[in-house]
């Protein structure tokens, strides 16, 4: 199969606009990468024990991790996709209290996140409310356990029946996990709690392969380029054994999603009658069936090794 995103028209003077502010932001960044790289090299700079400048990797660290999805906006691209909610695909809420180890509960917090978002898009109330207090009974594990206390547990309960402010609180809980974490030099924990997340995402995308539509088909293919985010964040680590029994156990996903082409279209604009600018081109995705059923084997292989 082969698929396109789908062209979208803005008005000319918006258009315009937007060309416009592309190209300062540009200009800014490069900008700053000189006067950074400048300021390096006329000053001595402390390395780390991997040999990188700590303020560097950090950057880096943050440029990779934000290009893998939050839950949150995996759920949401589900959604949008139309897949249908099915309880049966969830991790099991009482598995929670078996993960002693901090590399299953890093995981594991990322695949209940995904099953909490999963839960607050399709407006599960009280199944939303179940995950977020399995979420803070693994971060209690962690050492982080105050970031999802009694008050917000109260403040989801308190809004259950509004979708938008369970999306505001799951978002802004992850993100605050993420600081938590890279300030307690405890990076690498957010980097597996990301490919949990990453993981349980695409597991619940393809349990249903059969009678899915032909967007979500697509939008399961193109998570080959974030899988390949995913990876890169991974190895900007120095090897660890929870970080290469994670690489290891994505090979075979990895292997899978080769069978995905994704060509780089450049984009086109062209002007309409009736004062519109269409804009096409992007990324030409091509896949099979055999594919997308070899994903979905792969991924459903990972993540029930550590969902046990």
């Amino acid at each position: 199969m082969k698929l396109k995103h789908a062209r979208f028209t803005l008005p000319i003077r918006i258009a315009k606009w937007s060309s416009m502010s592309l190209c300062f932001l540009l200009i800014g960044c490069g900008e700053a990468s000189d006067s950074a790289s400048n300021a390096a090299s006329s000053s001595e700079v402390t390395l780390d024990a991997e040999g990188m400048m700590p303020a560097r990797r950090q950057k880096a660290f943050k440029k990779i991790f934000h290009a893998v999805p939050s839950p949150i906006e995996t759920a949401m691209l589900l959604e949008r996709s139309g897949i249908q909610f099915n309880s049966e695909s969830l991790h099991d809420l009482d598995k929670a209290v078996g993960y002693s180890t901090t590399e299953l509960q890093s995981v594991n917090l990322g695949i209940y996140a995904g099953d909490l978002s999963y839960s607050v898009i399709f407006n599960q109330n009280q199944q939303s409310v179940d995950y977020l207090n399995t979420c803070r009974r693994l971060c209690d594990g962690l050492g982080v356990g105050d970031i999802i206390n009694a008050d917000l547990i109260t403040r989801a309960d308190n809004n259950r029946d509004i979708r938008d402010s369970l999306v505001d609180i799951v978002t802004d809980t992850f993100y605050a996990l993420n600081g938590r974490f890279r300030e307690n030099g405890m990076e690498e924990v957010s980097g597996l709690m990301a490919a949990g997340g990453w993981i349980e995402g695409v597991y619940l995308g393809t349990r249903s392969l059969s009678s899915s539509t032909d967007d979500l088909k697509l939008r399961i293919a193109e998570q080959k380029m974030t899988l390949d985010n995913l990876l890169g964040l991974l190895d900007s680590y120095a090897p660890t054994p929870a970080l290469t029994a994670m690489k290891q156990a994505l090979a075979p996903v990895e292997a899978a999603f080769a069978g995905v082409s994704i060509t780089e279209n450049p984009a086109a604009a062209s002007a309409a009658e009736d004062g519109t600018v269409i804009i096409s081109g992007g990324p030409e995705v091509k896949y099979d069936d055999a594919t997308l059923a070899a994903i979905s084997e792969s991924i459903a292989a990972v993540r029930n090794q550590y969902a046990q």
